[in-house]
């Protein structure tokens, strides 16, 4: 195998072009057969934390419309083990404005990116977990009937928003239909029922937002204090020693933290048997 002197000149030559995955799909499905490892040497010892797993569903068959889908097909129908394998790809720091925000190219239907990803690695969370449920919805058969015009569209309502109204974005994305033409991608659930590889969109005390994937929601004394995620975050990561994608967990402001728990919201993707049933 080649060596490679520097990964991130590697991917600003590769990934651009339309083989990038076949050049590093060993890469991807080498690390895909070892066990995810967590990104975060953190610990919880106080507190209690939901056992629920993720679980992956099975690929579907995606529309012969979509001619560059099989540039997303090493990653698969698991929202966080998608969000771990786009981490190598997101070389960069947490950068909020004037990029995309995404670690990838979005291609659909057509032969030309919708959206490119930030030439210096830098993603932001509504990039970043935009470009999960992508190649997860992709890979589910979810989105067999969009159009591009239809992604962009989605990509607007996952990332605009007056954050004085605290807009539920990602979840409205997923829980409702883009267009009247198009079944939601998914429904909005509760914290009671949220589960890992489910999205959110959070708010704070501060005024600022987050998106998310949720891992795990902590508990304490039998009270839901908090949540542990996975997203691109502005904090520094212990384990790679900078800001961007990586593992976190933030506290309700009723149980230590500045999470307003009124207006945090969660929404969880289709199966596939959901959407042939429906």
């Amino acid at each position: 195998m080649k060596k490679i002197k520097n990964f991130s000149e590697f991917l600003n030559e590769n990934f651009i072009d339309h083989s990038f995955f076949s050049k590093i799909g060993s890469l991807v499905t080498g690390a895909k057969n070892r066990e995810m490892a967590s990104s975060s040497t953190t610990t919880e010892t106080t507190p209690k934390v939901s056992t629920s797993t993720s679980s992956e569903v099975p690929k579907a068959s995606i529309s012969s419309e979509i001619v560059n889908s099989n540039k997303y097909s090493d990653f698969t129908t698991d929202p966080l083990q998608n969000a771990k394998l786009l981490e190598p790809l997101s070389f960069g720091p947490y950068k909020w404005k004037g990029t995309s925000g995404m670690p990838i190219d979005i291609y659909f239907k057509g032969n030309q990116p919708i959206f490119r990803k930030t030439p210096d690695g830098s993603t932001y969370c509504t990039g970043y977990t935009f470009s999960v449920a992508f190649v997860t919805c992709l890979n589910r058969g979810l989105l067999n009937d969009f159009t591009d015009a239809d992604i962009r569209k989605m990509q607007i309502v996952w990332n605009s928003g007056d954050p004085k109204s605290y807009p539920k974005l990602c979840v409205d994305a997923i829980s409702k239909p883009i267009s009247p033409a198009l079944k939601s991608l998914g429904e909005e659930v509760t914290i009671d029922e949220v589960q890992p590889g489910d999205f959110c969109q959070l708010w704070r005390t501060s005024g600022s937002g987050h998106s998310v994937i949720v891992m795990e929601i902590v508990e304490k004394n039998g009270k839901k204090v908090g949540i542990k995620y996975y997203s691109s975050n502005g904090t520094i990561n212990k384990e790679t020693k900078r800001t961007g994608p990586g593992e976190n967990t933030e506290y309700f402001s009723d149980s230590g933290g500045t999470v307003l728990r009124k207006n945090t919201y969660y929404a969880r993707l289709n199966q596939l048997n959901q959407l042939n049933q429906s």
